[in-house]
């Protein structure tokens, strides 16, 4: 990763690490990712969802982006509804149809 004009952006070698599980053609996500701003992190989000509404997370098992371990404590810690798939940091993409399923049943729960 590059940090550049407030933003992190994800290199071409990094790509493994985010969304190794796609097919080569579709891994251009890297150059397509909205890249976040630097200081993300050193913000409090006031008056967080999370805290009042039910919430539902899926774990990517094999997520080198964000920690499989750092996924699972923040949805213990928001009280969510936790999935797991062996994917990488974009299930989404690669499993789509599993989210799909996730947003379902989510819905379904509320």
């Amino acid at each position: 990763m590059d940090v550049a004009d407030g933003r992190v952006w994800l290199k071409p070698s990094g790509i493994g690490c985010f969304c190794g599980d796609l097919p080569e053609e579709q891994q251009l996500v890297y150059a397509t990712h909205y890249a976040p701003a630097a200081d993300l992190f050193l913000h409090n989000a006031p008056g967080v969802a999370w805290r009042t509404k039910p919430s539902w997370c899926i774990v990517g098992n094999n997520d080198q982006t964000v920690h499989p371990d750092l996924d699972r404590a923040s949805a213990k810690r928001m009280g969510a509804t936790t999935y797991d798939i062996d994917s990488s940091h974009v299930p989404m993409l690669s499993h789509p149809d599993f989210v799909l399923d996730v947003i379902r049943t989510a819905a379904r729960g509320i």
